[in-house]
């Protein structure tokens, strides 16, 4: 194994073994702004490397002019930290695996105003105590711990390993704990990595959103394993993660038109969509490759489909070597356009036409929570989704009152895994497919900028907040109040009027801003993060008629599905994703500029209730979809990765909206009060 350099020259010295290894060498290349900077891996020896060779890996139809560069390029440079960011690395993952175990009740807690304290297990088996400086917030009740403050037995402790032995595999019991180890361990590896290559600052020339995609490192601010990235090197993670900004090459199969599937959205034709992506040069190539495969098909006999370089070399060529023997898949090589990796690592956008669709690949590594593949069912399902909300958002006065939008998922490929043998069937599944999605470019206006939605929370590494020049144009309260309000009008309407709700977390929701205000959003990822009860809506009989899940889809994923057998799964899918990770995460990066939990929490109760009082016809349904309850349900997310999916893991926790409700009312009672006296 090959490691990048994660700390200084003069941290490596005072380093065990493993740092000495830790060593890089640069290699310049052209990129799409200015030049970019890779840092390939060379070994321990010093051996110098060629500049990152071209690794192809042969199939049956191998075309070695058209073979990925599987080491990819980047820009990124390592810094230099004072603290070895490893360090850093390890305490965050320990401090957010407190938090979640704390929260979820996994871990028992002993509080002393504001030391918490909890005992793990030594190798010996006595009792170890570990604390720390927490506190348990107003936004459900999540619990944060201070960095920094973390001790085992009175010293200050960044031990990742002893940590989990101590407290995961000597503590708990669970199906998982081996992996969930795993997962926490190559999260410390590959946050290392990236953290080690992040620039003091985002460039100015960069704040805009498909630059922005590459800067978003932090990952999921809740979730231990927040970058695990289950199947990647470091050399993986080096040519193919968001945060180094490399140039990724796409590769590109034949696939024959009896085995493939595709949809398109209404107006879209599947010719036109490829050709957005592939040359002439490439279309060309490619009906050679085809013509010397076999003479007795055209090209027009198959259906061309992308793949990820590290999808084609980890599991494609193995997985569907029989169907590239028989000819019935034909390999074609990498298409002439380089791409640039978004930060859920398997969308891509197209830098020689930056306005070109982005384009969604099957992925099958694990990350956070889930296998990243895309299953057929999905990918015929996205532009039937797209064309149906599409319509509703044109029809919705008020959703056109707020400029709302969605970025269309205008075409979906997949191969037919129904063809297959049951003995490939379970390897294939969900590992050839794509979707193409609208490019945010064609729904912004002259004077708007897009930021991915959890730039808000983004600290750059010289430690400033990505908002705060924002912020201080415009002040906390002002720029809070327009956040709020472009932030949660839509979701409420379209839950409360349609009864749909949207897996709105941050990754998810696209901010529009005028002057770096908040003005509008944009929702993507639609195929698979839209729920509702279909005789529920507002219109049950335009929903579309949606490709049923196969039987098996619930062993792959339990948590992916669209049809709810109740509106409280509806309205618990929006507490989830948008107010519990999303909302929380915005209100505890707001307070350290003077705005407080709960003044955050009745700005959003206050568009809440007002939006109420506009709209008594749908009083049924702010009670059917009540978020103003005392409780709400959140997903146990580090539950799954202990126990496993094989059921379903939800807690009941305080609602601050309720909460926030509450002060409101008796802040106008108290007002009302005041002025009769």
């Amino acid at each position: 194994m090959r490691f990048v350099e994660i700390g200084n020259e003069a941290e490596e010295k005072k380093e065990s073994k493993p740092a000495e290894m830790l060593k890089t060498e640069t290699t310049e290349i052209s990129g799409t702004s200015g030049t970019n900077k890779i840092n390939s891996t060379s070994e321990r020896s010093g051996k110098k490397e060629q500049n990152e060779p071209n690794e192809s890996h042969e199939s049956p139809q191998s075309n070695e002019s058209h073979q990925p560069n599987i080491a990819g390029k980047g820009r990124r440079m390592p810094n230099d930290n004072a603290v070895p960011v490893y360090v850093e690395v390890q305490e965050r993952i320990i401090r957010q695996a407190l938090e979640a175990m704390w929260f979820e009740g996994i871990l028992d807690r002993q509080v002393n105003g504001s030391e918490w304290s909890t005992c793990g297990v030594t190798a010996t088996g006595e009792s170890v105590v570990y604390s720390c400086d927490a506190e348990q917030k107003f936004s459900f009740a999540r619990v944060k711990v201070k960095a920094g403050s973390i001790k085992r037995e009175g010293v200050v402790c960044t031990d990742l390993d002893m940590f989990l032995e101590e407290m995961v595999l000597n503590r708990l019991q669970g199906a998982k704990l081996t992996a969930f180890v795993q997962e926490l361990q190559e999260t410390m590896a590959k946050d290392s990595q990236c953290r080690a290559l992040l620039p003091l600052r985002i460039p100015a020339e960069d704040r805009h959103y498909d630059a922005l995609e590459s800067h978003m490192t932090d990952g999921h601010l809740y979730h231990p394993s927040y970058k695990s990235r289950l199947g990647f090197s470091l050399k993986d993670n080096l040519a193919y993660g968001p945060e180094f900004n490399a140039d990724v090459p796409l590769v590109w199969v034949a696939v024959r038109k009896e085995l493939a599937q595709a949809a398109t959205s209404d107006g879209y034709e599947l010719t036109a969509l490829l050709e957005q992506h592939l040359t002439k040069e490439d279309l060309q190539q490619f009906r050679q490759v085809i013509s010397d495969k076999t003479a007795s098909l055209h090209m027009d006999a198959y259906v061309f489909i992308p793949i990820h370089p590290w999808q084609w070399e980890h599991a494609i060529e193995s997985i569907f070597a029989k169907q590239l023997m028989d000819g019935d898949i034909i390999y074609l090589g990498a298409s002439a356009s380089a791409y640039r990796a978004q930060q859920s690592i398997r969308s891509l956008s197209n830098r020689e036409n930056p306005e070109a669709p982005y384009i969604k690949l099957a992925l099958s590594i694990t990350n956070t929570s889930s296998t990243r593949i895309l299953a057929q069912h999905t990918t015929q399902n996205a532009p039937l989704i797209s064309d149906w909300l599409d319509q509703l958002v044109r029809e919705d006065e008020v959703l056109q009152r707020e400029q709302f939008a969605i970025l269309k998922e205008i075409m979906g490929l997949s191969f037919r895994y129904e063809q297959l043998p049951v003995t490939q069937y379970g390897r294939a599944y969900g590992t050839l497919g794509a979707i193409w999605r609208e490019n945010v470019s064609v729904h912004l206006n002259e004077g708007e900028t897009a930021w991915p939605l959890n730039a808000l929370m983004l600290v750059q590494r010289n430690g400033v907040p990505f908002i705060q020049e924002a912020i201080e144009r415009h002040g906390v309260q002002l720029w809070a109040e327009a956040l709020v309000h472009t932030l949660t009008l839509p979701v409420i309407h379209l839950l409360y009027a349609h009864g749909i709700a949207f897996e709105c977390h941050a990754q998810n929701i696209i901010l529009v801003l005028e002057n770096e205000l908040p003005k509008r959003i944009i929702l993507k990822d639609l195929h698979d993060g839209v729920r509702y009860v279909p005789d529920q809506l507002l219109h049950p009989e335009r929903a579309p008629k949606l490709h049923p899940e196969p039987e098996t889809h619930r062993k792959f994923n339990r948590y992916s599905f669209i049809y709810a057998g109740d509106v409280s799964e509806v309205r618990d899918y929006t507490y989830d994703a948008f107010f519990f990770i999303c909302m929380t995460d915005i209100a505890l990066s707001l307070e350290p500029y003077g705005l407080s939990e709960e003044a955050f929490w009745q700005l959003c109760a206050g568009v809440i209730m007002g939006y109420q009082q506009q709209h008594p016809e749908y009083a049924e349904r702010f009670d059917m979809f009540n978020l103003l309850a005392e409780d709400a349900l959140i997903e146990e997310m580090t539950k799954r990765r202990l126990y496993g999916d094989g059921e379903l893991y939800f807690r009941k926790t305080n609602n601050p909206l309720r909460l926030a409700k509450d002060m409101l009312e008796q802040k106008d009672e108290d007002e009302q009060k005041a002025t009769n006296r």
